[in-house]
């Protein structure tokens, strides 16, 4: 791990501060996704989500990194967070974009996501590796570093997302049922192999303009590239690379 630290400050300030950031997986991850939150009625207990981060970057106005995480770290976010990332010193001043990379670390994994689904009263067990790379470019709100004074950016973590029946769709639903299904062996874990033998057409889950997902392993993998937001619901803008 290294800081990245600018050659020059800020346009009209002088001085540092402190940028701190930080990761958290919510109650969802931490605690459970409870079967209110599902259309169907299932429900999820995590037992671990680890996320691979490659960078996190303050960047000016100008587009220029001033400071932040050049990684890799991995942090698990099922642990009661919020969990640490790093404090990095950067030019006072107002912030506007920050860039937070989740990317494969030393183990070839970027999200590896492991926990049990619930539907009926049944449990199964899941324990899914991604190899995604995604950028998201955030716009964290009212950032504003002070000389000599410290303030905050969070990459929040939405585990539910993993269980959504749309990869555009803004109404997309919470649904676990075709995953829970997808248990070919029925030896009560479901596995990407599992989910990659299942067709998302049928299903009615919606791929949007990403007509090359077609099956519930795809789809699911594709989802790992929307879990990041910026403090809790804040937008990013998001690229995605696919397995690596």
């Amino acid at each position: 791990m290294r800081l990245v630290l600018a050659l020059s400050v800020l346009a009209g300030c002088g001085g540092e501060g402190l940028w701190e950031v930080e990761t958290y997986g919510e109650p969802y991850i931490e605690d459970a996704i409870p079967a209110s939150a599902f259309e169907d009625g299932c429900s999820v207990r995590f037992s671990g989500f680890t996320v691979a981060l490659a960078e996190a970057s303050l960047v000016d106005g100008d587009g220029t990194v001033v400071g932040g995480l050049d990684g890799p770290l991995s942090v698990d976010v099922h642990g009661a967070g919020p969990h640490a990332v790093g404090t990095f010193a950067v030019p006072a001043g107002h912030y506007d974009h920050a860039r937070f990379v989740v990317a494969p670390g030393t183990d070839g994994t970027s999200i590896h996501a492991v926990g049990a689904l619930t539907c009926d009263g049944v449990e199964k067990s899941f324990d899914w590796r991604f190899a995604t790379s995604t950028v998201y470019d955030c716009e964290p709100e009212d950032l504003t570093v002070p000389v000599g004074g410290v303030d905050r950016t969070q990459l929040t973590i939405h585990g539910d997302h993993l269980f959504y029946d749309g990869l555009e769709n803004p109404d997309a639903l919470v649904r676990g049922r075709a995953l829970f299904d997808a248990d070919g062996d029925d030896d009560g874990a479901i596995t990407l192999e599992e989910l990659s033998a299942v067709p998302v057409a049928p299903l009615g889950y919606q791929v949007g303009r990403y007509a090359e997902v077609v099956d519930l392993a795809g789809f699911v993998e594709h989802l790992t590239g929307t879990v990041g937001h910026v403090d809790g619901e804040g937008h990013c803008t998001v690229s995605t690379r696919g397995s690596e």
